[in-house]
């Protein structure tokens, strides 16, 4: 009898970010026949029943974030850490308890790390090997680092969602530092990876801007807002999509903008597809999704965080994307500006994931069959 693993996926839920990238993991392993529970917070788990409604989800809760409505989120973090690792130890606690119940082989942790096992083969998932500090905190970036990596190689391996090898998709979140033989890269971990097999839906409602929000309040919600204020200023057709899965999906018209809470992989796909231009937050899984759609855009970083600012920073010097700063956007000079950059082609290192997967995989049902002849 072929046997099936029992897998557990549990994103960070910071945003939709962890959760939208690890769709094609959880594909890959439902190719492959095995089980797979998603452990996660509510909106976690609503994003993820929309693309996947018969699989089992627990709910785990973990420290709420919010962005400080001044200065750095680095700092904002730096002042959190006691109540982080009171976190990562609940979390840990929490983990024994599923691995009992669901009979667990497998924890992809993306991002959280308390969900490291002995009792279960553990990867944990991030493409910031190196935490992009402020440069007030510059000189505490290889102390964070350090710091970082502690909690990393508590776990089997990492999964880093980057090439190998030039071109670098996270730049020096991924390449600065090293983990010493822990790395696994994974390559361009998008939900639109299957982009070759996919036929362009033309009757998709159209429009000439689509700006996608995410992300923790309070600025999610000033994003919006600057949105809908600029937008309605403009002749032509928007579309928002609020990121909040959890909403009653509902479909709101101001005057010449669209308002949509949340769109599921194929219904964003659609609307990607079917729109001039794009307007977002850099955060690195957009990031990979619109290169993953060759898709350029307008990335609007969230104030204060390093990572989407140093993102938006790099891209922007390749000429890939156009970067604007919250406090600066104007919706028609970022277009203007926009529209004289050229299409670009970014080639990414093809089945890492696939072969990454097929590895742990023979060795835990080698370790399966091992055991049932023991």
């Amino acid at each position: 009898m072929e046997k099936k693993l029992n897998i557990l996926v549990c994103p960070l839920d910071w945003g939709l970010g962890h959760a939208s990238r690890d769709i094609p993991i959880i594909h890959e392993f439902f190719k492959r026949g095995h089980n797979v529970i998603v452990a996660g917070s509510k909106s976690t788990i609503e994003l993820l029943r929309n693309e996947f409604p018969n699989i089992e989800y627990e709910p785990f809760s973990s420290l709420k974030i919010t962005y400080p409505s001044k200065g750095s989120m680095a700092f904002h973090l730096f002042k959190l850490f006691p109540k982080m690792l009171f976190s990562i130890k609940k979390e840990h606690c929490h983990l024994k308890k599923i691995i009992k119940k669901y009979k667990i082989d497998l924890v992809i942790s993306d991002n959280r790390f308390g969900l490291w096992s002995k009792a279960a083969y553990s990867v944990f998932i991030t493409h910031q090997v190196m935490i992009k500090m402020p440069k007030s905190l510059q000189f505490a970036e290889y102390l964070i680092y350090r710091i970082n990596r502690f909690f990393i190689y508590k776990y089997h391996r990492c999964w880093i969602p980057d090439n190998e090898n030039m071109p670098y998709i996270a730049g020096d979140l991924s390449h600065k530092y090293s983990l010493n033989g822990k790395t696994s890269f994974i390559g361009l971990l998008s939900r639109f990876n299957n982009e070759k097999d996919y036929e362009e839906n033309l009757s998709s409602e159209k429009f000439e801007i689509i700006a996608i929000i995410s992300g923790p309040e309070p600025e999610r919600t000033k994003f919006e807002q600057l949105l809908l204020k600029q937008m309605q200023q403009l002749e032509c057709k928007c579309l928002i999509v609020k990121g909040k899965p959890t909403e009653i999906q509902e479909r709101q018209e101001i005057n010449n903008i669209v308002i949509i809470s949340h769109l599921n992989t194929e219904q964003m796909r659609n609307a990607i597809k079917n729109s001039t231009y794009i307007i977002s937050r850099s955060g690195y899984t957009t990031i990979m999704d619109l290169i993953a759609l060759k898709r350029s855009a307008i990335l609007v970083p969230t104030p204060g965080q390093t990572e989407q600012e140093y993102l938006a920073e790099y891209y922007s010097v390749r000429k890939m994307f156009v970067e604007i700063k919250q406090e600066d956007f104007n919706i028609k000079d970022a277009i203007a500006k926009l529209s004289v950059y050229s299409n670009f082609y970014l080639n990414p290192e093809e089945n890492l994931l696939t072969k990454e997967i097929e590895r742990i995989e023979k060795q835990l049902l080698e370790k399966l069959f091992h055991n049932i002849k023991s």
